[in-house]
């Protein structure tokens, strides 16, 4: 289910456009790799259409997933209760970059946007969920301060970091993966999600 309305069908007519299926790519999956299990609950740090972008390619896959671009730890904990919190299992995705226009539509600032994707990671570990941090949308959400913010706060808070290669040259994620010992997956376009998530997310059939 998704709470996210205007920007669907213009993804979706996006996504169309492009062939809908990601070219054929080998991934290099790190032996270190969490275990990812759905139900995904996806949001932006930075109001970015990443996240639409993550959620639109997992319910293509059939992933049970949750997009909420302004999801808080309190939220996230009311969908868990206390006594069954042994029983939880889950994964909260977390895409990084930051959109002027839609942190204003949203009323929030990059500051806002940080304290609340760090309160809301908290919230999933005392769960026991999976934290996937993603810069999924290429070098156009890597060219500022407020981007900046969001990928150096959240990154390092990540059991698994996704990240579009083209945003690598600098080596800061291969660094970052490398001295915390983060399992990381490079793709090297959004649409590669398509392909990627049927590899490393466990299903009930296997």
């Amino acid at each position: 289910m998704m709470r996210k309305g205007f920007l669907v069908a213009g993804v979706m007519l996006l996504i169309a456009s492009l062939g809908l299926t990601a070219l054929a790519q080998e991934f290099v999956i790190p032996e270190n790799l969490p275990i990812l299990k759905a139900p995904v609950y996806v949001t932006t740090c930075g109001q970015s259409p990443g996240a639409l972008m993550v959620g639109l390619l997992m319910g293509e896959v059939g992933l049970a997933y949750e997009l909420i671009d302004l999801l808080t730890a309190d939220e996230l904990m009311s969908e868990c209760p206390v006594d069954s919190m042994k029983d939880f299992a889950g994964v909260l995705f977390v895409t990084t970059g930051t959109s002027l226009k839609g942190m204003g539509a949203a009323g929030v600032d990059v500051d806002s946007e940080v304290a609340r994707c760090t309160a809301l990671i908290a919230a999933a570990r005392e769960l026991g969920m999976i934290i996937i941090v993603g810069q999924v949308e290429g070098a156009s959400r890597r060219v500022d301060e407020y981007d900046e913010q969001t990928i150096t706060s959240m990154s390092p808070l990540a059991d698994l970091l996704i990240t579009r290669s083209d945003v690598n040259e600098d080596g800061y994620f291969t660094t970052l993966a490398e001295e915390l010992g983060l399992p990381q997956i490079f793709i090297d376009d959004t649409l590669d999600l398509e392909i990627l998530f049927p590899l490393i997310f466990v299903t009930d059939e296997g």
